[in-house]
């Protein structure tokens, strides 16, 4: 499909639409090009945002069909996952996975998630500097915490990290790796699930055996499925928010410093950096089952349709100077983890594992600095999650 460039008022041609991963404009709606290259609309104001990640006419299950544009991509595994689904079949299943992924089982966390930071940040101190910071802290630090929670064992949790990985790229792989990695990922999970059923355990995938023997009624192909996204969700968006929240640290030192000096700025400092430096600017696309209006701006049906949180988090009808990174802002409804039906069911974790490595991080290593220029940092432009390849550090 031809991108679709139009006239601007002089009669001329327009420009060309932005990419939607850079889309800024407070709109409320703009033309965008999606990923897969397509043209859509963002939507870039919190309200409409709001409005569109609730209203049933933006499908999510529509944009995964062979017609539609907005991913480059096939769904993981043999059928969609909660953020490919629509209501009833998704509030049917993140319905367990609220139930399973509660606050008692996070919060029991908590203990074994300090233990992980500080046994990381151990070794990166054993090995010395430089050290990048994106293998020793922020990607086996979400991975461990997830794979605990569901319980796979220690000694198979890097090759999720490669699968996982090579699903959700946009490029650099073939189809047939793609292939490969989403077969692989569903075997282990598929006997991970019988092993579980014979034997449980306290775990998340005994605890949603229990449901689906129960009241949900989860298919066995569904907990796979289920398992999957926790482990996607839970490993990727976790570990580019670390690495961005402390490069924009970093390169801010006296917002490092204030960390340092206050601890109990951490809490607030963590929802700042989600609001201003979200790893995942784009939430899931949507199409348009009708034709729609969103502030004003008519959306033909079959258009798709996608919250830049973005720009939606620096919406000045929101926020108080949006383009202000102020770590102490108390009130802060950003977006980053979505909203509505879809809100992530794991922001609590997210929260949890992001307070505790940045509190610990900027308490043990009080003179951390970029081992390079920040222009020198390599970004990741290959994956639905946005984050540094590599984060060198020094002390």
């Amino acid at each position: 499909m031809s991108e679709p460039t139009g006239t601007d008022e002089a009669g001329g041609p327009s420009p060309a639409p932005p990419p939607i991963n850079d889309v800024r404009t407070p709109g409320p709606v703009v033309r965008a090009r999606m990923l897969s290259g397509d043209v859509g609309y963002a939507v870039t104001r919190a309200a409409e945002a709001q409005h569109v990640l609730c209203d049933p006419a933006f499908s999510s299950a529509a944009t995964f069909l062979p017609r539609a544009p907005a991913e480059p991509r096939e769904p993981v595994g043999s059928s969609r996952v909660l953020f490919e689904m629509d209501p009833p079949e998704h509030t049917r299943l993140r319905r367990a996975v609220a139930q399973a992924f509660n606050r008692r089982r996070v919060e029991a966390m908590g203990a074994g998630i300090e233990e992980v930071v500080d046994g990381l940040l151990d070794e990166t101190a054993a090995a010395g500097p430089p050290a990048d910071l994106v293998q020793t802290l922020c990607a086996p630090l979400p991975l461990t915490d997830i794979c605990e929670l569901l319980g796979v064992p220690r000694e198979d949790r890097y090759s999720f990290r490669g699968w996982a990985e090579t699903i959700m790229a946009l490029r650099g792989h073939s189809p047939r790796e793609i292939d490969r990695a989403r077969a692989a990922i569903q075997r282990y999970f598929a006997d991970l699930v019988a092993a579980r059923r014979a034997d449980p355990a306290d775990d998340l995938v005994s605890e949603l055996l229990t449901a689906r023997d129960r009241e949900e009624r989860i298919t066995e192909a569904e907990l796979v499925r289920l398992a999957i996204t926790l482990l996607i969700a839970g490993h990727g968006p976790t570990m580019n928010q670390l690495a961005r929240s402390v490069y924009a640290l970093l390169t801010r030192p006296e917002m490092y410093a204030a960390l340092h000096r206050d601890p109990e700025l951490v809490t607030t400092a963590v929802e700042e950096l989600l609001r201003t430096v979200p790893s995942v600017p784009v939430a899931t696309p949507r199409l348009a089952l009708r034709d729609v209006e969103i502030g004003g701006v008519p959306i033909p049906a079959g258009s798709t349709v996608a919250v830049s949180s973005l720009a939606a988090n620096r919406d000045p009808a929101l926020f108080t100077d949006p383009e202000v990174t102020d770590l102490g802002r108390t009130e802060n409804r950003h977006l980053t983890f979505g909203y509505g039906p879809h809100f992530c069911v794991g922001a609590q974790l997210a929260r949890t594992e992001l307070r505790t490595a940045l509190a610990a991080l900027t308490r043990r290593f009080p003179d951390l600095r970029l081992a390079v220029p920040p222009e020198a940092v390599r970004w990741r432009t290959d994956s639905l999650f946005h984050g540094p390849v590599e984060l060198p550090v020094t002390w």
